[in-house]
């Protein structure tokens, strides 16, 4: 937080708001019992952070990894919260994560956690007031499984409830690259403020929750080549 207080500074922000956007509006920490194709079963840690809603629903993705922390799932969600407010969108910030590591899981196995997960958070969802997204290392079909777990819940299809889900069931043609893209349209910008040409210049990304989608816009605009 602390580029919020030099922001804040900056701003000359009045007290009083900037104790509120100090600090979070609701954190959930969850148990995720799941039965593993094993049989046995795991107990995994699950978070998701409203950071704030002042401004609309809150909206942020839900990550997948081993080194999930509550403190990480509250920076990125306050990051979710400026970022959407900057751009003047009608949303407040969120974000998610659980604690696991998803390429040892089975597709069964992802399922049952991303179901679970779902059903412990389901009191916080919806589109009036948190939309989750993809972020590291889910995708449109575990977005799909949350769509389809709080759908079954409340009776009926609710679409508008997650961002990201499989075009096939409304999800937007281009979403999965979109991040990529706008790191490419960014770096572009960049070297011509730079003078520097594109042509030759190497990049090195960090590892991030939309790297992927930021290869597949590399290769798709044919302008840089990333040096990890």
């Amino acid at each position: 937080m602390s580029r919020f207080d030099r922001a804040a500074e900056l701003l000359d922000l009045e007290p009083g708001l900037y104790k509120v956007l100090r600090h979070p509006e609701k954190q959930i920490i969850i148990s995720i019992p799941v039965m593993m194709d094993s049989g046995e079963v795991e107990v995994f840690m699950g978070y998701r952070v409203l950071y704030n809603t002042s401004r609309g629903p809150a909206k942020g993705g839900i990550r997948f990894d081993t080194k999930v922390t509550l403190e990480e799932v509250k920076a990125l969600a306050a990051w979710m919260t400026w970022k959407c407010a900057i751009v003047n969108l009608p949303f407040g910030g969120s974000k998610g994560g659980v604690v696991c590591d998803p390429l040892k899981m089975s597709a069964g196995e992802l399922e049952r956690l991303t179901r679970r997960y779902t059903a412990g958070i389901i009191n916080t969802l919806g589109p009036d007031s948190d939309v989750p997204a993809p972020d590291m290392n889910t995708n449109e079909r575990v977005m799909a499984w949350v769509m389809d777990t709080y759908s079954m819940h409340v009776g009926h299809t609710v679409t508008a409830v997650v961002t990201g889900k499989p075009v096939e069931m409304g999800g937007s043609a281009g979403r999965r690259e979109a991040t990529g893209r706008g790191c490419t349209i960014v770096t572009k910008e960049a070297l011509q403020h730079l003078g520097m040409a594109v042509n030759g210049t190497t990049v090195a990304p960090r590892r991030s929750s939309a790297f992927r989608a930021s290869w597949t816009a590399r290769r798709r605009f044919r302008c840089l080549r990333p040096r990890c």
